[in-house]
Parts: structure tokens; C-alpha cells; sequence
């Protein structure tokens, strides 16, 4: 048991009155609304993306080796920018973030297939076109 000396004043701490009124919110749903949204750009159909994508490409004077070399190293950055976009997806909070994934998820696609059909489109520039086994390799 803990005595108390008589003619000491105890030291508690004196707490600051409570407000009455409303809390604030931060977040205001009717003015999320009326905030005007972002126009998104005219999208290229996939099918012009391929077409100038293949277009762009011309003879770069390699040989059959060094431009499968550089493909296969274009290809592995390739995957690691999308394994990163991958993890940048799953740290996106599960509600409310829809329209997030789906960009992150149609960047990924284009990525992909951008570049696959770049490859493609050089091999058949350099007349290499279906030769090798890399064809199988480019695996989505």
C-alpha cells in the first residue's frame, strides 16, 4: 500500500477541455464527384501499334548472332520491367484501385507484345524469320 503525505499536492497532469463539434472529414465524396475527371487519350487499336511498330523497324547490319544476342538480352529486360510491374500491381490496395490494375495490367500486355512483334518483325527484315529455337522461347 502507498501512503500519501499529508501537505503535498500531487502532480497529475490537468487534460485540456473536449471540443464538441463535428470531426472533419477528410475526404469529401460529393466533391471527388463534381472534380472533373481526366480525358483519356485516344488509344491506338492494336492492330496500327503492330503496323508501325513492324513499319519502324529497317536493317541494322547484324549479323544473325549478334541480333539474336541482343534480342534475347532485349527480351530479359523485358521480363524484369514486367515482373516489376507485377509487384508494383500487387502492392496496390485491393479496393478502389480497379482502373490501376487493368492500366498496369494493359501495360504489361503491350510490353509484351510490343516487343514481340518488334523481334519478329527483325528477324524477317534480316530474313531470319522461323529459323532457331528461339521462336518457342518467347513465351509469354
Amino acid at each position: 500500500m502507498v501512503r500519501k503525505k499529508k501537505g503535498k499536492e500531487s502532480k497529475d497532469v490537468v487534460m485540456a477541455p473536449v471540443k464538441e463539434g463535428k470531426v472533419k472529414k477528410t475526404i469529401n465524396k460529393s466533391k471527388r464527384r463534381k472534380a472533373p475527371k481526366p480525358q483519356p487519350a485516344v488509344a491506338e487499336s492494336r492492330k496500327q501499334r503492330r503496323k508501325r511498330i513492324a513499319a519502324s523497324v529497317g536493317g541494322t547490319g547484324e549479323t544473325a548472332e549478334q541480333l539474336r544476342g541482343r534480342q534475347v538480352v532485349e527480351w530479359k529486360e523485358m521480363k524484369a520491367k514486367v515482373a516489376q510491374l507485377k509487384k508494383e500491381k500487387q502492392k496496390l490496395p485491393r479496393r478502389g484501385s480497379k482502373e490501376q490494375k487493368q492500366d498496369l495490367a494493359q501495360k504489361i500486355r503491350q510490353l509484351q507484345e510490343d516487343m514481340q512483334v518488334r523481334h519478329l518483325a527483325e528477324l524477317k527484315a534480316a530474313g531470319l524469320e522461323g529459323t532457331g529455337p528461339q521462336d518457342d522461347d518467347m513465351d509469354l
